[in-house]
């Protein structure tokens, strides 16, 4: 199989307007940030686009290292602060999430090489 244009097009032109859509909301509610929020939609966005690519079988995979992720940060904070507090988990981990749906967004592109299984 070949990778197909059509497909990766269109999910540029979704993360475009995305994008867009972002950036006017943040024009007109200035005073209101919220950066988790968008990391987590980000996210989302992402991985959804990232498991329309894989198919059901190799979504698996980011989902795995997903929850390994999640599991080390928690061992990563209850290890560094002697105490878990979510208001201090959930930045790393959305912004972490976010780089990690955004490597398995860029190798699920490539994601017609893969073997059926």
């Amino acid at each position: 199989m070949a990778i197909n244009f059509q497909r990766v097009l269109f999910q540029i032109l979704l993360i475009l307007i995305f994008i867009g859509v972002k950036y006017l909301t943040g024009r007109f509610f200035r005073g209101r940030k919220r950066r988790q929020l968008w990391w987590s939609m980000t996210t989302a966005l992402f991985f959804i686009l990232a498991f329309w690519n894989f198919g059901w079988y190799w979504s698996a995979y980011p989902i795995i290292v997903w929850m390994v992720l999640a599991l080390a940060l928690i061992v990563v904070q209850v290890a560094h602060n002697h105490e878990f507090i979510y208001r201090r988990y959930w930045p790393p981990f959305w912004r972490c999430s976010m780089y990690l749906a955004v490597i398995s967004f860029a190798c699920s592109i490539f994601a017609g090489f893969l073997p059926l299984i």
